[in-house]
């Protein structure tokens, strides 16, 4: 069954090269398929590797759990790049942001219930990395928000960090292959992000599409670690 796992994985990255691929050459719908495509794979891959898991159950139920949430945010985000008007762009934003918070929960919770519910106060600076990211991008000018977008690039950015940080400290606490696994599955999380706040608020830059490619690869890659660290 890990074979499975292993060529549903690679098949994500190819999918998910494929996404920003597309929407390099701007073909928005051709991306939508693709994306969607990589996003199903990581489910399948996801369910599998619970069936075979080698780290605790409530843990991988967790991940597990946030594959969906995570599905749901792809197709949100992939809509939105075909929305007809900045109203339903909007909603897709909100919405797609919404369900990968949901799935950020759940896998913060999955580190956490792995470590015992115990937490090391040192990674703490690592929960308010991404928004110290923004912060500094905003106050330089690199990015602009709406600001009625900035509550949910505010509250993602916590969830984010609280991830990382659950990962970090697991890690510490445990130091396994699987816990390593999932703390740069973490840390992908946070790098795709920040690319992807990039992509949709750097106005100085005339040609965003060229961050399709860190926010994809680094996204389904991390997805790809996240189911990876059931099995190790």
């Amino acid at each position: 069954m890990n074979i499975a796992i292993y060529i549903l994985s690679a098949l994500t990255m190819v999918a998910g090269t494929a996404t920003a691929v597309l929407y390099q050459t701007r073909r928005n719908v051709g991306a939508l398929i693709a994306k969607m495509l990589a996003a199903v794979l990581f489910v399948i891959a996801g369910i599998i590797a619970f069936s075979v898991r080698s780290a605790s159950e409530t843990m991988c139920a967790l991940i597990l759990a946030g594959l969906f949430p995570a599905l749901g945010g792809d197709w949100f985000l992939a809509v939105k790049e075909i929305a007809p008007d900045e109203k339903r762009d909007y909603r897709n934003f909100a919405l797609g942001v919404i369900c990968f918070g949901a799935a950020q929960i759940l896998y913060l919770l999955a580190f956490l219930a792995d470590a015992e519910f115990r937490f090391m106060p040192a990674f703490i600076p690592l929960i308010v990395l991404p928004l110290l990211c923004t912060l500094i991008s905003l106050l330089t000018k690199q990015i602009h928000i709406e600001k009625k977008r900035l509550p949910f690039v505010v509250c993602y950015g916590l969830l984010l960090g609280t991830t990382l940080a659950m990962a970090a400290s697991r890690y510490y606490l445990n130091p396994t292959t699987g816990g390593l696994i999932a703390m740069i599955g973490a840390a992908a999380f946070v790098l795709s992000d920040m690319s992807l706040a990039c992509f949709f608020f750097a106005d100085k830059i005339k040609d965003r599409r060229f961050f399709n490619f860190p926010v994809m690869i680094l996204y389904f890659g991390a997805q790809v670690l996240y189911v990876l660290a059931m099995i190790f």
